[in-house]
């Protein structure tokens, strides 16, 4: 009988309710429904403490006995089910969230309450959320289209206010910020008045449709301009967002093809000697923060990036390990930017990391050892610790034997200095009194190879130099010196008219300023019978001293050039405000062809070396074919070699018996033992 009355009065306000058109006012629907349920619960609860001991007694005891509470909800379920105001209440929900969706305030309290009743009678899970997150799924494809189909570019919308990217089209930075706000905005749905299990349904159903199924045009063009821009801020939102969706492929290919159309366009830059590697260096910074920051150092795109560097930097073969090796030393001279920088460590590890990236290591070594010598000789380094610093950081990633030759070179300059300190000792206070003489000595092996130069040196220096060899044969015996003057520097005070000027000059021009102490006037071939020097080296040591900024000769007829029927007079007249006057040799073409020459050391070096790989691949192998011998030697190569040269190398083994051709099938090749 009291599951009868239930059913009664349960009919009874159901049906007075359902009777109410939607047109009117639809929120009064739910909020009517609220307070039956609010009413008819507080109600039930009072009827279950009247028949308390008949709840726990009897319903609880007896099979196929409901309680009085379970009774209860079980018969408003039945109505609802049975009826259609399951269905409306359920449409009518939905509609206040989209009303709330389109920004229109609501009654969330009596969403509230409705969502809790549906979840109390069972109905939540298979009536409420399916239908709520099929009219989600349809409200936001209808947005996403209507927002995507209007995208504008970066650049149109630079500037643009927050509220004006919401109000109309939008450029992808607003679209992306946009999807957070859905994304906050169903978050506090949920929190709000939706049972919390539906978080994960709901925020997937939405990322499906604002974000996976646009990926591709939230990428592309719209991609390279945020990273153009530097935009870290949205690209942590697009990060964000691709993440869950499982889109971090298309972000790995639009973020490699970023990097390789960059890197390209940088290394065919007509400028490129003179910006390359600054470029590189600030290109790899702004990556990196966006890595660090925007990517959460995602590991797949640290991967990426180390591919793309890698392939473009080694499109120009050998400039990159030339440019790289000329900036070390840019930064390593006395004098450069670096030396007030306070962190030397950080921006060595930065270059290191563009080294790490180029193939031609062994002919970044020449380069850097060739730099590395003048920095040495001419005492042009920052210090010896930034020097080792520096090659501490190429031997762990080389290894030792990568740097061998290049910390000879300074312990024989440390050597030197404790020879020359010796031989100051032991010369005569008078001698030293009228010139002072430090050479230094270089091992062979480590050193660049330098062509020897015949030069008569004056009496005192040649007296100097006699004495520092004999002092260096008592000490080292067995072993010789060859002087090589070209490489050496002087420092010679002369006197003019206005006072006394100290000028730092090679050996070539010392010798010859030192023949106008005694004549003030000298021909060409006077100035050469003395010096012994080659016509092409003393026409550009007199251009230096009688044509360049500094002229502390002059020369009849007056001219750029140098000729052998010139005459030279000694500049009594040469003014200049500075006490020490630097006079620079004249640049030639010889430091191109020095390089070129370098370049083709390299390139027969390594032939050799792959002469060396394939034989020791065919020794192992015995028997292989040419693209499996091919595949293998690149595996064990770490610098470029193309096709045809392999081809070479391979005909040159034929030549010199290591390997032959099969009889049957000439693209196979024996080992001969």
């Amino acid at each position: 009988m009291l599951q009868t009355e239930l059913e009664k009065y349960t009919r009874q306000q159901l049906l007075q309710i359902d009777r109410s058109p939607d047109t009117h006012a639809p929120a009064a629907i739910l909020d009517q429904t609220r307070k039956f349920w609010d009413d008819y619960t507080q109600q039930l609860t009072m009827v279950r403490c009247v028949f308390l001991y008949l709840d726990r007694t009897y319903a609880l005891q007896t099979t196929n006995v409901a309680s009085l509470w379970a009774m209860g909800l079980s018969v408003v379920r039945q109505h609802l089910v049975e009826t259609n105001m399951r269905s409306r209440l359920v449409r009518l929900f939905i509609n206040e969230v989209t009303s709330e969706r389109n920004g229109q305030l609501i009654d969330r309290p009596s969403l509230a309450s409705i969502a809790r009743m549906f979840i109390d009678l069972g109905l939540y899970a298979q009536s409420l959320q399916p239908s709520f997150i099929d009219a989600t799924r349809d409200y936001y494809r209808s947005e996403s289209l209507r927002m995507i189909n209007y995208l504008v570019p970066i650049k149109q919308s630079a500037g643009v206010s927050a509220e004006a990217r919401s109000s109309g089209p939008t450029d992808v930075p607003g679209y992306l910020n946009h999807v957070q706000r859905r994304l906050d905005e169903e978050t506090q749905r949920v929190a709000q008045y939706l049972k919390p299990s539906t978080k994960s349904t709901l925020l997937a159903t939405v990322l499906a449709e604002l974000v996976e199924k646009h990926t591709e045009k939230l990428l592309g063009p719209n991609f390279d301009a945020m990273v153009d821009a530097d935009m870290v801020s949205d690209l942590t939102n697009l990060y964000s967002l691709l993440l869950p969706v499982n889109k971090l492929d298309l972000l790995q290919q639009n973020w490699i093809s970023y990097i390789k159309k960059t890197g390209l366009r940088m290394m065919q830059a007509s400028d490129l000697e003179a910006t390359l590697i600054s470029g590189l260096l600030a290109f790899k910074r702004k990556l990196d923060n966006i890595l660090s920051i925007a990517f959460q150092n995602n590991a797949r795109l640290i991967g990426a990036l180390r591919e793309a560097f890698e392939m473009f930097i080694n499109t120009r073969r050998s400039k990159p390990a030339q440019l790289i090796a000329r900036h070390i030393d840019q930064c390593m001279r006395m004098g450069s930017k670096l030396a007030a920088d306070d962190d030397i460590d950080d921006i060595f590890d930065r270059i290191i990391m563009l080294f790490r990236f180029i193939q031609g290591k062994d002919l970044f070594e020449a380069y850097y050892r060739r730099d590395l010598a003048k920095r040495l000789l001419y005492n042009k380094t920052l210090s010896t610790d930034t020097e080792r610093l520096v090659l501490q950081k190429l031997k762990a990633e080389c290894g030792a034997g990568y740097t061998n030759r290049l910390e000879g070179m300074l312990h024989d300059m440390e050597l030197s200095l404790e020879l020359s300190s010796e031989f100051a000792q032991k010369q005569p206070e008078s001698a030293m009194n009228d010139i002072g003489f430090q050479g230094s000595v270089l091992t062979m092996a480590f050193w660049p190879t330098y062509e020897p130069m015949e030069l008569v040196l004056p009496r005192q220096a040649e007296e100097a130099q006699n004495a520092f060899t004999e002092l260096y044969a008592e000490k080292h015996k067995g072993r010789n010196l060859q002087w090589q003057h070209n490489l050496g520097t002087c420092l010679i005070n002369v006197e003019f008219n206005e006072g006394s000027k100290e000028l730092q000059l090679s050996h070539l021009q010392g010798t010859v300023i030192l023949m106008f102490a005694e004549q003030n006037e000298l021909t060409y071939s006077q100035i050469q019978q003395s010096t012994g020097l080659e016509n092409n080296e003393l026409q550009r040591t007199l251009q230096s001293l009688a044509c360049g900024k500094f002229r502390v000769l002059t020369k009849e007829p007056k001219g750029r050039d140098v000729d052998t029927s010139d005459t030279f007079h000694f500049n009594a007249k040469f003014k200049c405000p500075q006490a020490r006057v630097k006079i620079s040799q004249i640049a030639t073409k010889e430091i191109e062809k020095e390089s070129k020459e370098l370049e083709a050391h390299i390139h027969l070096d390594r032939m050799y070396r792959v002469d060396a790989a394939l034989v020791r691949i065919m020794k192992a192998r015995k028997t292989l074919e040419h693209s499996d011998l091919v595949t293998e030697l690149l595996k064990q190569l770490d610098f470029n070699v193309s096709t045809t040269e392999i081809k070479e190398r391979v005909d040159t083994l034929f030549e010199r018996d290591y390997v032959r051709r099969d009889d049957s099938n000439p693209s196979t090749y024996h080992y001969i033992a």
